[in-house]
């Protein structure tokens, strides 16, 4: 035997441990609560084993804080940004969703995500899986305290986690929650819909505005499905109205890449406005001040705002498309719209809320859409 063939089973050894070892480092454990869903076979895991078992029949569900999942009720039920037979440009004035049926799951009890992630991230893991079960579960409430006052629901068969920090702290055990019981979750994520908008937008070079606390979740989904794009993670800052936070940001990103030119910035929010971001965009594009002149030089010369509306709606319609799950049914789209409030229990359930407390909480142009109660 040669030197080298006797070195060879030393060195494939080597390698089997190195491998293990980096294993190791990468795998991530689920919480408690999905380890003890999972062994009740007959219980609340049934709900879950039962998921995508009607076909393209089932809701999507938009969950998040209350404002994000209305003005995602919003634009789903009304965007209108292809031809619904060749899912391509131009639009055909009818809704791109049209027949698809929406639960909008506003999580009111456990809202701000913001003050959860910060004091205890695996309480957050936790509310994303309870939210998802409850969005395919068959059963929601017309009074939280009174468990007599069931109302039947659809079954969801697609999840968009209207926040990237339910989705940065909590898809990882949605996902394995329906893995352990043999399905594949669909998830639509503002993090993966507003990166891939980046990247078929040809963007090399974006900066994500997003709450210090999303940092992981953009970073580690850039390093892994988008690792060509630089992506850098810009925290927002305070309570400064938009075009002031925009500037910040920027001479944030300044301080970070003295020489970076910025193809695009990536919102991670529902309240900022693209429209007044876009005006002072135009504005620092005239140069009147030495900064404007500076900030100039970062933004690139085809440069774009990328926000979480249009983004999701885009990542969801092509979803559907790909997995062949529109209903195709001859009819405008649908929503139920439900929150969440606690029981008698302490926990929290889905209530149906009345388009009377909606028009409280949406303004007049928006669309309050119902489902008959027969399916």
């Amino acid at each position: 035997m040669t030197h080298m063939n006797k070195l060879l089973p030393i060195l494939v050894l080597v390698l089997a441990a190195v491998a293990c070892h980096e294993r190791k480092e990468v795998v991530r454990d689920t919480i408690p609560y999905v380890k003890q869903m999972a062994e009740d076979s007959t219980g609340t895991f049934s709900l879950v084993k039962a998921y995508r078992n009607a076909g393209t029949r089932g809701s999507i569900a938009v969950i998040g804080e209350p404002e994000a999942c209305l003005q995602l009720a919003e634009q789903f039920l009304t965007v209108d940004d292809v031809d619904n037979i060749d899912g391509k440009a131009p639009i055909d004035r009818l809704p791109d969703f049209a027949g698809e049926t929406f639960d909008i799951l506003m999580d009111l009890y456990n809202a701000p995500y913001l003050r959860m992630a910060a004091a205890c991230p695996d309480s957050l893991r936790e509310v994303a899986v309870r939210n998802a079960v409850m969005a395919v579960d068959t059963v929601g409430y017309s009074y939280a305290l009174d468990p007599s006052s069931r109302l039947p629901k659809m079954r969801a068969k697609v999840f968009v986690l209207a926040s990237s920090l339910l989705a940065g702290y909590g898809q990882f055990d949605v996902d394995t929650l329906f893995k352990m019981a043999g399905r594949e979750a669909l998830i639509v994520t503002p993090v993966d819909a507003m990166l891939s908008a980046a990247e078929r937008a040809g963007c090399k070079s974006v900066a994500v505005w997003a709450p210090a606390e999303a940092r992981a979740a953009y970073e580690e989904t850039a390093s892994l499905l988008f690792p060509d794009m630089t992506v850098t993670v810009v925290p927002a800052s305070g309570n400064l109205p938009v075009r002031q936070a925009f500037r910040e940001m920027l001479r944030d990103y300044r301080n970070l890449h003295p020489s970076g030119v910025l193809d695009a910035v990536l919102l991670d929010s529902f309240e900022a406005d693209p429209d007044e971001l876009i005006a002072e965009q135009e504005h620092i594009h005239r140069q009147i001040t030495e900064e404007d002149m500076a900030f100039d030089r970062i933004l690139a010369p085809v440069f774009r705002f990328i926000e979480p509306r249009k983004s999701l709606t885009e990542a969801c319609y092509r979803l559907l498309r790909e997995r062949n799950l529109f209903t195709h049914d001859i009819a405008y789209p649908a929503a139920r719209y439900y929150q969440t409030e606690e029981n008698r229990e302490g926990e929290f359930v889905l209530v149906q809320v009345s388009p009377d407390y909606l028009s409280s909480l949406q303004t007049p142009s928006s669309p309050l859409s119902y489902v008959p109660d027969e399916y």
